[in-house]
């Protein structure tokens, strides 16, 4: 377990920031249509241009044969914020667009070196207090990213390294 914890901190190239009019059309269309913010008024001009204008860091996910398969969005302000938590979408390429793959509410979501069925799998850590964090690794399981293995870390003070508790992970994501 520690060194797929261990392998979960790595991440690949290809993360960016900016905002979402700086992503290419179909990932726009994506996350206009999948992670409209209600309080900006998304379905008005108006709201989808302030829309546009959201702060967003985002990661490629490449597959087995290191091509680009999809990319990991998360968004960076206080309409898809809560603490240190935003929602984050999984995308994965479908032709010239994106197909939702899952979407949740992540302090981080990476890809991992480890791939199953051509896809990487996928750590996420949600922080759940100033000293515990819930992390959680996913697995494609050819259809689908599953939860795979789910630890809480806790961090106490003085201590150099968290108390990691392995448990089962919640059923569906």
């Amino acid at each position: 377990m520690m060194s797929l914890l261990a392998a979960s901190a790595m991440s690949q190239d290809g993360a960016g920031a900016g905002t979402v009019a700086d992503l290419p059309a179909g990932l726009q269309e994506a996350l206009l249509r999948d992670a409209a913010c209600e309080k900006l008024g998304n379905s008005q001009a108006g709201g989808q241009a302030r829309f546009l204008e959201t702060p967003i860091v985002t990661q490629e996910i490449r597959g087995a044969t290191h091509a680009e398969v999809g990319v990991i969005a998360a968004f960076q302000d206080g309409c898809h914020c809560r603490d240190a938590n935003c929602t984050t979408y999984v995308y994965l390429k479908n032709g010239k667009g994106y197909k939702l793959a899952f979407s949740r509410v992540f302090t981080s979501l990476h890809p991992m070196r480890v791939f199953k069925r051509g896809l990487p799998s996928l750590t996420g850590k949600v922080q759940l207090s100033e000293s515990k964090a819930e992390t959680t690794i996913y697995d494609w399981t050819g259809r689908e990213y599953q939860p795979s293995l789910c630890a809480t870390l806790t961090q106490g003070k003085g201590q150099t390294r968290p108390t990691i508790a392995r448990h089962e992970c919640a059923k569906g994501l």
